[in-house]
């Protein structure tokens, strides 16, 4: 194996490690708080049903993106599977958070977490084209 080639690994693991921590932070502090941590938002949570859809939509499925992120990065086979996902979960929450900026107006928090988005856009499709380019040169 080349010493690009390594780079590359390394580079899409760096990728998909920040992503996973990103992710794994949301969710942790999602699901041990809900109440508290939608208050900074704005957003009030005043029924149990409330905690729990919370809880569920912003703590387990960036959980489980988390683990699915984590079990790609691990394993050189799965990189470019890791970085497809996390193109598609950045890629739908950046044009989801440019939709609500477009329809609702741009707020500090809104501007402030698409810059972070859209690295991790890029990031990720920098990481799926030199993946593709490591796999193709050796499978030759």
């Amino acid at each position: 194996m080349s010493g690009s080639s390594r780079g590359v690994i390394w580079f899409n693991r760096l990728v998909l490690l920040a992503a996973t921590c990103i992710m794994g932070m949301i969710a942790l502090r999602t699901l041990r708080d809900p109440v508290g941590s939608t208050q900074p938002m704005g957003i009030v949570l005043t029924s149990a049903t409330a905690a729990t859809v919370v809880r569920v939509g912003f703590g387990g499925f960036p959980l489980g993106f988390a683990v699915a992120l984590l079990g790609c990065l691990v394993s050189t086979k799965r990189l470019l599977g890791g970085l497809l996902l996390l193109a598609s979960i950045a890629g739908a929450a950046t044009l989801a958070r440019l939709q609500g900026i477009v329809l609702d107006g741009a707020t500090p928090y809104n501007l402030l977490l698409l810059r972070p988005e859209i690295a991790l856009c890029v990031s990720s499709a920098v990481g799926i084209v030199l993946e593709r380019r490591r796999v193709m040169r050796s499978s030759r």
